[in-house]
């Protein structure tokens, strides 16, 4: 019974080393250049800018009675991205609400719509538009030249409309959305 054990051990380690000799060894393989495959990289790249807007505008007002223009305001977008050559970058801006919020609760205060812009006189690389603040609906600021990789002003003045109505002096605020958009084929 001893001796069938250690024949028994001694083929299980033949085994054992026959088993890593074979794994170890290396085999070339031959193959055809036209068999080869290759790797395509693919860059999906998406219509894409970074813009830059006034994180606020303020309007120093000195007399109910008359228009109040901000101080000048500089709009940027720079790293223009589009689809087609012919395509045009365009920003527009929505007020948050139909009108301010008052600095004393239920005081009267200004209506989004008293909110105007003009087309920023002299825009680098766009044309500039003039409107007036809704809180449903966009309204276009400006529009880039096709194929631009960026655009600027530092002279979009925005005015806000006399009202005598209101009469309680403080902070009468309203947040604006900007919306950039690609337009054209």
């Amino acid at each position: 019974m001893k001796l069938t054990r250690i024949n028994t051990c001694l083929a299980t380690i033949g085994l054992l080393f026959a088993g890593t000799a074979l794994a170890s060894a290396q085999t070339d393989i031959t193959t055809h250049a036209n068999e080869l495959t290759g790797t395509t990289l693919t860059a999906n790249v998406y219509e894409q800018c970074d813009i830059t807007v006034p994180t606020g505008v303020t309007f120093n007002v000195g007399d109910i009675s008359d228009p109040t223009d901000a101080s000048n305001a500089s709009v940027t977008v720079t790293n223009i991205v589009l689809a087609t050559a012919t395509k045009q970058l365009k920003i527009s801006v929505e007020a948050a609400a139909a009108s301010f919020t008052p600095s004393v609760v239920g005081a009267a205060t200004w209506a989004a719509g008293d909110v105007s812009w003009d087309n920023g006189t002299s825009w680098t690389n766009a044309t500039g538009a003039a409107g007036t603040l809704s809180s449903t609906s966009y309204g276009a600021v400006a529009t880039g030249a096709a194929d631009a990789a960026g655009f600027s002003t530092t002279s979009l003045k925005f005015t806000l409309a006399a009202k005598t109505t209101v009469k309680r002096s403080g902070n009468h605020t309203l947040a604006l959305t900007w919306k950039v958009e690609s337009i054209g084929s």
